[in-house]
């Protein structure tokens, strides 16, 4: 039978529970469970049967496998159905299976291959769905799974990518994250971490993401308390500035920077801290201001923190790791790179040590040096190994701190383990040996190895040295283990080791060995008497290769002396029949011999002869190795014993190897031609090489040797050449064998060496060969002038050598192409510069006839190289004096002539070194007189073969070409005379006593001839026309000196000037103009106006214009002679500034020529500029050429310049003659005038500062005329000139200024114009006043200021207050109108509030401005005046101190004599003073009263200072003591006053008003007659609806009314004052109010019939008052009126009268009044009826119950007045009606008077009457027991009254509960009392037992009941009909009652009533009909007296 699906489920689920109660997993047996377990899941997951909970339990189960097993995972994996029904599920299962299939996701994801499946299979739009829940564990699961999905990142995955951005996963994980959404922990956990996976630092989507706030999120995250969050989130803002470097602002402003280095410190996870760098890392490379903001932070020693912490915190993995790297790479990102970083951090390390964390430092130190690499990108210089290691050095201390210690070893470890850096120390694998035998050690060897490290680094020294040669070593050995004994003993086994040990152990002890001795000479001596040497040898012969290198390496240190025993040892070894190498043999045998004397190397037969030939025999060996060794070593022999060379017989030597030199072994010959070239060596016994035994042909090998592929043989070849070629024949057989090709081949690929001996071998060719022989082509020939000079450097100047060399040179210099060459040699010269300098050497240290040679070459280049022959000479400065020497002393003209060529090269680019050098030589007056003595014989050198660069080609160089990269112009063969004239100009240039020296040789009056002879000759022209100019220009350079100038030949020559400026070469009169210009500068007035008359004026104005771009070699040479640039512009202006000529004819002449300069010139585009400058100087001071320049069309032609844009310096100088010009107030009235307003505006938008300057001048003086003022074309130049003051210049400033303030002159509302201007005007404005500007500027400013503080925008500037303390300078300066633009600027800036704060804290303030109140500077004193109000408002400190620095005496002075607007000042600073009380009550406040009224009646005093002087007056008469001082009579004040009352202004109106009011407070001003007068207006004022008004006046009328009330209720008073009181809307104030109705008591209780003038509402109102008389005169007027008239208690309750009568009972004011009339109102049935009536209970009953009600009137009043509103039934059923009972209950209680009991018994009647809810309210107030006191009561009444309320509280069964056999025997003993006492029955009293008998049958039964029946007989005996009706009832209800209750009651209260049989009997007789049916009952009830009775037996 099979288990239904069910049952299996509860099964598996109970496994599932089992097995996760116990460890959470699963565990299967086997592969083969798990597989059919799992497909069993699945199965029934796919089952449509299964429910959702049993799905549910499936997918917990399957979690479960997945977790606990990999197959459990690789098999849901690869199940077919698994994904379909977990991403069926994921859409709608249940939220648990959701949760679980989401948990088996990611169980998954943990495999790569699964992830992807899972990935493929659609999980992802399901996961966002589940993400997005409100379940916690729903959205747990989903941000895991989508987490681990996302673990493989996108970089590879294309289509994982794809995935991912279709479905917005990223965007909806930032959505997650937002702040909004408070997110769980470990939720926001696996977001960050999915986000970290899927953003890298290229995606696009970063841009969205910083747009929706990613910063924000990110930067919340880091403060996250979840360490996954945490990290992924300094991850993703990584990636964040990564992708975009625009979110780096916005990072660092967040706070960002703060929080990461938070996140780094220590207290953090290591992943958390190393994601933290990451970021900072970036955000370092990326931002500058991030740099700063981790400085700022302390963020750097939080990095090296990190960098450290590894180590110290024992971090271990990938983590702590990238922590290291991120803070190393982020601290090097701070410092501009590692090798910056590592420099910091060595200069940090040398802080203090309680300043810094050394060790870290250190630390941090130590791990850069181990990752440093030099090539890194990051890196772009260098790091000096050397100073880190100094630094580390220095920090090394023997007994340090441990870790310190430790930290500084690992630093310098990582130093040297670092194989870039250690490449540059010495030592460094020494150093890196002993930092580890320093770790190794301990104690003392510790610190000793520490000193020996530091010495090893500091000293220079070697180790051995370091470590203290032996003693170090022995410590050494310590620290190895050795014994004390094996110290001493360790050389001499070692060598023991040589002889007997193994092949190993011998090599090794050799290697030992030979370390030692390298170490110390000490340690070889040692070696070498241990017998060594022997030992040596005997390993050198049976020594494997490895021992024979190490026992050569150590023969070659311990042998040092050549002696037999050893040579014939090393000869037996080297002709031994060993068959291997011995080139270790033949080593230490060349080692041997180099050592041994001449006699015995060449005495035959000796050891040491028979070993060198013993090694040229092995020359022939057929070891190749053998060979090549025996070679080098005879090499190296002769190379270094020089004397074997010249002692030994060469053939013996040469032949052997000339023979092997033809061999195949390239190193072998290298070797021999080393070996011929040392013994043919050339020395100073033997300078010619002579060799015999060289046959024809011997020559070939080497030639070859020399042509072979290798450069070092070929140089080896060529050194033997060099020596060789000597002899013709041999040189013969070398150049027909090519050797020139395998010289040129090594002088351009060989060594400084090899190139020497090529240089000489070709030397020893051109001695025996023509040039064009020996160089063939071009680039040959090139080559080897330039290598031949290359030799040159290398001889000997003294030798024979030199002189040759120079020779060849200059024969070289001197070939012409075409004849011996076809390539000119010399060219090679100019090719090459910096060949020259041996040929400059040569001049300078040479011989005269080498000078003469080098200058005969050197000349030849002038042409071509100047700057760099010119360079070349002033390197050597003795080459100046060499150069001046042979230009003096040589016989040879072209010496001479090409001395000078090369002086002129040299001084023309380093004139001040060649002067220098010239003047130390002594040669420079004689080289003066030569050149003179040139010029004037001006001989023709054209036979000289000298090109070089003429005067022309000079001038000619373009300024802008540099170097030598120019053509040569005009080469040609040059004058002497014109070389002459150009060096006489550079020399004369450089010192006035060097043209003093040419005027002493005649120079001037050759040039005076030459120049006369030019312009006198016709065909001068064609002759030296060059020589002219240059005469010129030398004329110019003279006439700089003013003592050559006054020269008598000078005159002579200014009209061959004036001649020259007519020439038509500008050259010549560019020149000629030079000299002028000189001329005019350093001359007399007499020589100016010699020029001037010679009409050379006309002649420089055609040189006005042109451009330095047209004539650039001119500027060039004016430049470099210290010339003027455009000397025609100079000479005029300096001619028109003198007055003769500006004034005279010769001005007025040129003015229209410079006019019409103005208008453009193409050739001349400079001519307007310089016509604009001279016009401005001709116009100045002279009125006359201003006009003849505007009718010349000046105006119009600037104007139109100026349009077009010209260049700054010309606008700003058209703006000044604009200026000048304008200054003519005709001028202003031209039209054109008009027009240029607009280009100088725009001068002063687009102009440079001068032309703005000159611009705003020019527009000062045409703004002093209105119509342009006024002008649209005006207010365009206010911004620039607002821009203008942001100037540097005063000048500018005031410029602006004035030119601002002329603008807006007369008219403050310009001020408004200010701020529609860009920028902040203020803001200047106060940065000059704050300046150290003058004051006149200063000034200028204040009156601006005065201008805008017109405006309330610039006075809330915050820039004013800044204002304020520079206005406070001003105004202390002791200059008036300085002062007064301070002060005015300063009391307009008062008129902002903020700012009269600002300025009331300045203590000095006051007494500043109260000493400026004097004087007759009305506009000063009024506006300190006007500052002062401002400053004293509702300020009474300052108000005080202002009249203790006696501002009233210094005002009341004033007030005579001041003006008007003066006056009102004066007033208003009354006003503001007397404000305070303190001033008012003074007695200078007196003072002020009696001038007040006196200028009061001043006809031009104004509303305003009439309004100030009154309310002054109001502030002192106020006080009382002010009045009672005042001795001025009520007429003289009074009448003034009512005329004010009548002013048109309401506030001078309410100001007399009051002013009169406190005047009436005296009893003389009231009863005054006059006062009567003011009346009329009062009341009118009081009327007239204004409040001031009304408050003044009723205050006013509130003291007239007390004397004169007939008046005021004649003139009105009674209606205008009512209406003050009435009035609603407005409200007025409540003390307008009160005084109102004071006024109006005052009325009423004078005369009591205006009782009915008033409106009851205005009585009404009344009530409100706070002042009890008048309430007390309301309340009688209204209760005349309700007696007087009935209704007229319905119109006061309407008016309100009930509230305000209640809220007077409240506040216990008139309260009997208030009752009475309460009481009046409340008795009328109309007034009951009201609403207003309900709400009047509760108020009375608490009135009745506040303890504080004492008075029994008024407690009969308010009962009175509930009882009135208990009559009515609606008012007595009221809710508020309970409280009433309960007062009136209490007032019973209190037991009143008999009145007031009636009064609250009849009250309680009618409440209880018409509620039972009163009722109850009685009895529970107590009232039953009250009442049945009151029976009790010896007043009929209050008992009548007493029953009655009994009767109607138990009128029916409400108060069941509260009926008692108490309450009928008090009402039987009432009854009873009242028989006896008074013999009445009170009829209310039976009718209330009757009431409670019929009501509660209960009491029929009690003994109270029987004890009643005799009273009630008694009162049917002796009571009325009534009572006597009552008793019967009362009675048949007791009868009708024994039949159920028991015998004995029934029997005895029928006994007692049986007294009344005779009573009923009568009565049967006497009563009416309606008694005889209730008598008849009862008599045939009743037991007779005769005991029958008709009694029923029951």
């Amino acid at each position: 039978m099979s288990k239904s699906p069910s049952f299996d489920l509860q099964e598996d689920s109970s496994s599932v529970f089992q097995s996760s109660g116990s460890n959470g997993t699963l565990e299967m047996d086997d592969a083969e469970n798990t597989v059919a377990t799992v497909a069993r899941f699945i199965e029934k997951l796919h089952a449509k049967t299964s429910s959702p909970h049993e799905k549910e339990l499936i997918t917990a189960r399957l979690v479960s496998l997945a977790k606990a097993k990999k197959e459990a995972r690789t098999i849901i994996g690869s199940h077919t159905q698994a994904m379909p029904l977990f991403i069926s599920i994921l859409r709608s299962g249940t939220p648990g299976a959701k949760v679980n299939v989401a948990g088996t996701l990611s169980a998954l994801c943990k495999d790569d291959d699964l992830r992807v499946k899972v990935l493929l299979g659609g999980c992802i739009p399901p996961l966002l769905s589940l993400l997005k829940s409100k379940s916690i564990d729903a959205r747990k699961a989903a941000a895991e799974a989508i987490y681990e999905v996302s673990s493989g990142g996108l970089s590879d995955d294309h289509v994982g990518m794809k995935i991912f951005v279709t479905e917005g996963v990223v965007p909806t994980l930032w959505d997650q994250l937002n702040p909004q959404n408070k997110q769980d922990k470990v939720v926001e956990g696996f977001v960050t971490g999915a986000l970290r996976n899927l953003c890298g630092d290229k995606d696009d989507y970063w841009r969205a993401t910083l747009e929706a706030g990613g910063v924000d999120i990110i930067v919340g995250l880091l403060s996250s308390d979840n360490v996954a969050a945490q990290s992924n989130a300094a991850s993703l803002m990584a990636r964040l500035m990564l992708a975009f470097s625009d979110s780096i602002p916005k990072v660092i402003d967040s706070g960002a920077i703060k929080a990461l280095l938070q996140l780094v410190g220590q207290n953090n996870d290591v992943s958390v801290r190393a994601s933290a760098a990451d970021a900072l890392e970036v955000v370092s490379s990326k931002s500058v201001k991030a740099k700063q903001a981790v400085v700022d932070a302390n963020g750097v020693h939080v990095l090296i923190g990190a960098v450290v912490a590894p180590s110290k915190e024992c971090m271990q993995g990938e983590s702590a790791q990238a922590l290291q790297g991120h803070a190393t790479r982020a601290l090097a990102n701070i410092y501009g790179g590692m090798s910056a970083l590592i420099l910091y951090l060595g200069q940090l390390s040398q802080s203090p040590r309680l300043a810094a964390p050394i060790a870290d430092i250190i630390g941090a130190l130590a791990y850069a040096l181990m990752v440093f690499e030099q090539n890194s990108g990051v890196d772009g210089e260098s790091l000096d190994a050397t100073k880190i290691e100094d630094i580390l050095v220095k920090l090394l201390k023997p007994r340090d701190t441990k870790l310190i210690q430790e930290r500084i070893l690992e630093a310098m470890a990582s130093l040297y383990g670092n194989i870039q850096l250690s490449s540059s120390l010495n030592h460094a694998e020494a150093k890196k040996v002993l930092i580890g035998l320093i770790t190794m050690a301990v104690g003392d060897a510790h610190e000793y190895l520490i000193v020996s490290l530091s010495s090893l680094c500091r000293n220079g020294i070697g180790l051995w040295e370091a470590i203290g040669k032996r003693e170090g070593i022995q410590l050494l050995i310590s620290l190895l283990g050795l014994s004390s004994e094996q110290h001493q003993e360790w050389i001499p086994p070692l060598v023991q080791l040589l002889e007997t040990g193994s092949q190993k152990a011998r090599e090794d002890a050799a290697h030992v060995l030979w370390n030692l001795c390298c170490h110390s000479e000490d340690i070889r001596a040692c070696v070498e008497s241990a017998g060594a040497i022997p030992a040596f040898l005997w390993l050198l012969k049976s020594g494997g290769p490895k021992g024979q290198e190490a026992s050569a390496k150590a023969l070659k240190t311990l042998v040092r002396s050549a002696d037999h025993a050893t040579i014939n040892q090393l000869l037996a070894l080297l002709l031994g029949d060993s068959l291997g190498s011995k080139a270790h043999i033949i080593r230490v045998l060349g080692h041997v011999l180099t050592m041994a004397s001449l006699n015995d190397i060449v005495h035959r037969g000796s050891a040491a002869n028979k070993a060198l030939k013993s090694l040229i025999k092995v020359l022939n060996s057929s070891n190749e190795e053998t060979q090549e060794y025996a070679a080098s070593i005879l090499a190296d022999l002769f190379s270094t014993r020089q004397d074997i060379c010249d002692s030994l017989a060469a053939d013996e030597v040469v032949h052997p190897c000339m023979k092997l030199l033809a061999g195949n072994n390239t190193q072998v010959a290298t070797q021999l031609a080393r070996t011929l070239s040392a013994l043919s060596r050339p020395t100073k016994k033997k300078t010619t090489i002579k060799m015999p035994y060289i046959a024809e042909g011997d020559v070939k090998p080497l030639i070859k040797l020399a042509k072979t592929s290798s450069i070092d043989a070929a140089e080896t070849a060529v050194a033997a050449l060099a020596n060789l070629l000597s002899d013709f024949q041999v040189a013969a057989e070398a150049l027909a064998e090519d050797v020139v090709a395998a010289l040129t081949r090594v002088l351009g690929e060989g060594t400084s060496e090899g190139k020497k001996n090529a240089a000489r071998a070709l030397h020893q060719l051109l001695k025996h060969f023509p040039v064009g022989d020996v160089l063939k082509g071009n680039a040959q020939c090139r080559f080897t002038v330039l290598a031949i000079l290359d030799s040159l450097n290398a001889l000997d100047l003294n030798g024979t050598d030199a002189a040759d060399v120079l020779e060849v040179v200059a024969l070289l210099a001197k070939t012409k192409q075409g004849l011996s060459a076809t390539y000119p040699p010399w060219t090679a010269f100019a090719e090459v510069p910096s060949s020259l300098e041996s040929l400059v050497c040569c001049l300078a240290e040479g011989s005269p006839s080498q000078q003469d040679k080098a200058i005969e070459i050197l000349s030849r280049l002038c042409a071509g190289q100047p700057v760099v022959l010119g360079d070349l000479l002033i390197a050597r400065s003795s080459s100046i004096g060499s150069l001046a020497n042979r230009i003096i002393n040589s016989s040879s003209l072209e010496v001479r002539v090409g001395g000078t060529a090369l002086f002129v090269c040299a001084a023309k680019e380093h004139k001040q070194q060649s002067m220098e050098a010239l003047d130390l030589s002594g040669y420079s007056k004689p080289l003066t007189y030569a050149l003179v003595d040139m010029m004037k014989q001006n001989s023709s050198c054209c036979s000289l073969e000298i090109e070089v660069r003429t005067p022309r080609g000079y001038f000619e160089r373009s300024a802008f070409q540099e170097g030598d990269d120019f053509d040569v112009i005009d080469p040609s063969t040059v004058l002497g005379g014109t070389v002459a004239l150009w060096l006489l100009s550079i020399i004369s240039s450089f010192h006035n006593k060097n043209k003093l020296i040419v005027m002493e040789a005649g120079g001037l009056e050759a040039l005076s001839d030459k120049l006369l002879n030019y312009t006198s000759n016709p065909l001068a022209e064609f002759e030296d026309t060059e020589g002219i100019w240059i005469s010129a220009l030398l004329l110019a350079i003279l006439f700089q000196d003013a003592t050559v100038v006054m020269s008598p030949t000078t005159m002579r020559i200014i009209p061959s000037l004036a001649h020259l400026l007519r020439s038509d070469e500008m050259i010549d009169r560019y020149f000629a103009a030079q000299a002028m210009a000189s001329l005019v500068g350093n001359g007399s007035k007499g020589i100016n106006l010699t020029i001037a008359n010679s009409g050379a004026v006309a002649g420089l104005i055609t040189l006005v214009g042109y451009i330095e771009s047209d004539m650039p070699n001119f500027v060039a040479l004016s430049e470099e002679f210290s010339l003027l640039r455009n000397p025609g512009q100079i000479i005029l202006e300096r001619l028109f500034e003198i007055e003769d000529v500006r004034v005279g004819s010769t001005a007025r002449k040129c003015i229209p020529l410079l006019v019409d300069l103005l208008r453009p010139i193409p050739d001349r585009p400079g001519a307007p500029t310089i016509s604009v400058q001279l016009l401005t100087h001709v116009a100045k001071g002279s009125d006359t050429n201003k006009l003849i320049m505007a009718e010349a069309g000046a105006l119009d032609a600037l104007t139109k310049y100026l349009s077009l844009s010209p260049k700054d310096s010309t606008e700003a100088s058209i703006s000044e003659l604009l200026r000048i010009l304008f200054q003519n107030p005709e001028i202003t009235r031209y039209e054109a005038a008009l027009s240029s307003v607009n280009q100088l505006v725009a001068v002063l938008h687009l102009g440079s500062r001068d032309a703005r300057f000159s611009a705003a001048r020019a527009l000062q003086e045409l703004f002093d005329a209105e119509n342009i003022r006024d002008s649209e074309l005006a207010w365009q130049a206010v911004q620039p000139l607002i821009d203008m003051l942001n100037a540097a210049s005063e000048s500018e400033q005031e410029a602006a200024l004035v030119a601002l303030i002329k603008l807006t002159s007369g008219n403050t509302l310009k001020a408004a114009l200010f701020t529609d201007m860009e920028g902040d005007p203020l803001e200047t404005l106060c940065k000059i006043l704050s300046s150290s500007c003058s004051l006149e500027l200063k000034r200028c400013v204040a009156q601006l200021c005065f201008i805008l503080f017109s405006n309330a925008k610039f006075r809330a500037d915050p820039i004013a207050s800044e204002c304020m303390q520079p206005l406070l300078s001003l105004m202390q300066s002791n200059i008036s109108l300085v002062v007064e633009a301070g002060v005015c600027a300063f009391e307009r800036l008062l008129d902002d509030e903020q700012q009269v704060e600002l300025a009331a804290a300045y203590d000095i303030l006051v007494d500043l401005l109260v000493g400026l109140v004097s004087g007759t500077n009305f506009r000063l004193i009024e506006g300190s005046i006007c500052a002062l109000i401002k400053l004293g408002k509702d300020r009474a400190p300052r108000k005080l101190d202002m009249v203790k620095a006696g501002v009233i005496d210094k005002c009341l002075v004033l007030l005579p004599i001041a003006p008007s607007s003066l006056c009102s000042a004066i007033a208003e600073l009354f006003r503001i003073l007397t404000n305070s009380g303190a001033i008012a009550r003074s007695s200078d406040a007196a003072k002020i009263v009696e001038p007040l009224f006196m200028v009061l009646l001043r006809p031009d005093f104004g509303l305003w200072g009439q309004h100030s002087a009154l309310q002054a007056l109001v502030n002192i008469l106020e006080k009382p003591q002010s009045l009672v001082t005042l001795n001025i009579t009520p007429s003289r004040v009074i009448e003034p006053l009512i005329t004010f009352l009548e002013s048109p202004s309401q506030a001078i109106q309410q100001l007399g008003t009051e002013l009169l009011s406190h005047l009436l407070a005296q009893e003389h001003f009231q009863q005054d007659i006059t006062t009567k007068n003011a009346v009329v207006p009062l009341v009118r004022l009081a009327g007239i609806g204004i409040l001031n008004l009304q408050q003044t006046a009723i205050k006013a009328l509130e003291k007239i009314s007390t004397s004169w009330p007939k008046v005021v209720a004649d003139a009105g008073g009674i209606f205008e004052v009512a209406k003050v009181i009435i009035q609603d809307d407005p409200q007025p104030p409540l003390e307008l109010w009160e005084t109102a109705c004071l006024v109006l008591s005052n009325v009423l209780c004078f005369n009591a019939e205006y009782y009915f003038k008033v409106p009851l509402v205005v009585l009404v109102r009344m009530l409100h008052s706070t002042l009890e008389s008048t309430i007390k005169v309301a309340l009688n007027a209204l209760i005349v009126h309700e007696r007087t008239d009935a209704s007229s208690a319905e119109q006061m309750a309407e008016a309100g009268a009930v509230d305000a009568l209640l809220d007077l009972l409240r506040s216990r004011q008139c309260e009997e009044l208030s009752g009475r009339l309460l009481e009046a109102l409340f008795n009328h049935i109309r007034v009951r009826e009201m609403k207003v009536s309900k709400y009047a209970i509760a108020p009375l009953a608490q009135y009745l119950l506040d303890p504080q009600t004492k008075s029994d009137t008024c407690r009969l009043l308010a009962a009175l007045a509930i009882g009135d509103l208990s009559q009515q039934e609606g008012l007595a059923r009221a809710s508020d009606s309970v409280s009433a009972v309960r007062a009136l209950v209490s007032l019973l209680e209190d037991q009143p008077s008999e009145e007031m009991t009636m009064v609250a018994t009849c009250a309680l009647q009618n409440f209880v009457m018409h509620s039972r809810t009163n009722r109850r309210a009685v009895a529970e107030a107590g009232g039953i027991l009250i009442v049945q006191e009151l029976l009790l009561s010896t007043s009929t009444d209050v008992v009548g009254q007493a029953a009655m309320l009994i009767r109607f509280l138990f009128s029916n069964h409400t108060l069941q509960e509260y009926v008692s056999n108490e309450l009928i025997r008090s009402l039987t003993a009432a009854l009873e009392r009242e028989l006896w006492s008074t013999a009445t029955i009170n009829v209310q009293i039976l009718r209330t037992l009757n009431v409670i008998f019929t009501n509660f049958p209960k009491l029929h039964v009690s003994e109270a009941a029987t004890l009643s029946i005799p009273c009630l007989i008694n009162a049917l005996k002796s009571g009325s009909e009534a009572a006597q009706e009552s008793v019967l009832d009362t009675l048949c209800l007791l009868k009708q009652s024994w039949s159920a209750m028991s015998i004995e009651i029934a029997k005895s209260q029928a006994m007692v009533a049986a007294d009344a049989i005779p009573i009923l009997q009568m009565l049967m007789k006497t009563c009416p009909p309606s008694f005889h049916e209730r008598a008849d009952l009862l008599l045939h009830c009743l037991p007779d007296n005769f005991g029958k009775s008709d009694y029923p037996n029951r």
